[in-house]
């Protein structure tokens, strides 16, 4: 499909959407500010008045998508008081942003280089939006009565459950005819619960 060239508005924000989708369509390997240029229908010095090079698109790219995430993550879970309501908004939020945003997934998990460390002590600050994850889940886990050495396993069988359904639906082979937001409450009021 041919992009629409680039008039007027947020020039910014249009190259790193580009960015998104053009390193999801051709990998690093193809990754270039010329192609994105290109593909925004601007002159190939245009990026330059807001990129020095490849490396710092690449950068604002990765932060642009993890600010939206932990904004999106972090709204769905405040005034929530109910720790189980909490995980439940948590997860359907988690779900719907790669819903509306299904470039953001391959980029986030396979393009941006992003770590994420899911139990022990870091020496890094956590990735914004899992720190809000394993805020909210640990909250629920004390509210079952489940001791912290066991927040590693819950947090990731919470985690898989929530992802698998976000990287199911960021898929372009998989059709269903169901809303996945709703997957993620199945999931939860089957048997999240059990201890």
């Amino acid at each position: 499909m041919k992009q629409k060239p680039y008039h007027h508005g947020d020039l910014r924000n249009t190259l790193i959407e580009a960015g998104i989708e053009l390193i999801n369509e051709e990998g690093p390997g193809g990754f270039s500010l010329r192609k994105v240029a290109a593909k925004c229908g601007v002159s190939h010095a245009a990026p330059y008045s807001h990129f020095k090079d490849v490396q710092q698109l690449l950068e604002a790219m990765a932060d642009h998508v993890t600010e939206q995430f932990t904004l999106s993550l972090q709204a769905s879970v405040d005034g929530q008081d109910e720790p189980m309501s909490a995980m439940e908004k948590l997860g359907t939020a988690y779900i719907a942003f790669f819903e509306q945003h299904p470039a953001y997934f391959p980029f986030l998990f396979f393009q941006s280089g992003i770590t994420i460390q899911v139990d022990g002590e870091e020496d890094v600050p956590p990735y914004p939006p899992f720190a809000v994850f394993r805020t909210t889940g640990c909250r629920l886990f004390r509210s079952l009565g489940l001791p912290p050495e066991r927040d590693g396993k819950m947090l990731m069988a919470y985690w898989s459950l929530v992802h698998g359904v976000a990287s199911l639906l960021s898929s372009s082979g998989i059709r269903y005819s169901g809303k996945w937001q709703e997957v993620w409450q199945v999931i939860l009021q089957s048997g999240g619960t059990e201890r």
